[in-house]
């Protein structure tokens, strides 16, 4: 699965066993991950390296809360599993890439 691939919807399963819808990846929605982080993806490695749990919730969050508003962060920390982890890690390193 790539995030950055247009066509079918992108969606990210948890550990509900639900799928999630991600957002279309375009610059509106990597303005608003910044926003919402509080830093630029071009400090998304460093904040991984240092806060690597923290800041793994808060980007799939901000990703997630786009089509799903009734999530809350703690929720997402809570659905996100080892089971899940490599999903996750996946979508991470697609945004990571760019």
């Amino acid at each position: 699965m790539s995030i950055l691939e247009e066509g079918k919807p992108r969606v990210l399963k948890l550990a509900d066993g639900k799928e999630y819808e991600l957002p279309v990846i375009n610059l509106t929605t990597l303005a608003n991950l910044e926003s919402s982080l509080g830093f630029g993806l071009g400090k998304l490695q460093e904040k991984i390296e240092e806060e690597p749990a923290t800041t793994m919730r808060a980007v799939i969050f901000a990703l997630l809360k786009v089509k799903n508003r009734k999530l809350t962060i703690d929720k997402v920390g809570e659905l996100i599993t080892l089971e899940v982890m490599s999903d996750v890690s996946d979508v991470m390193s697609q945004l990571m890439a760019i």
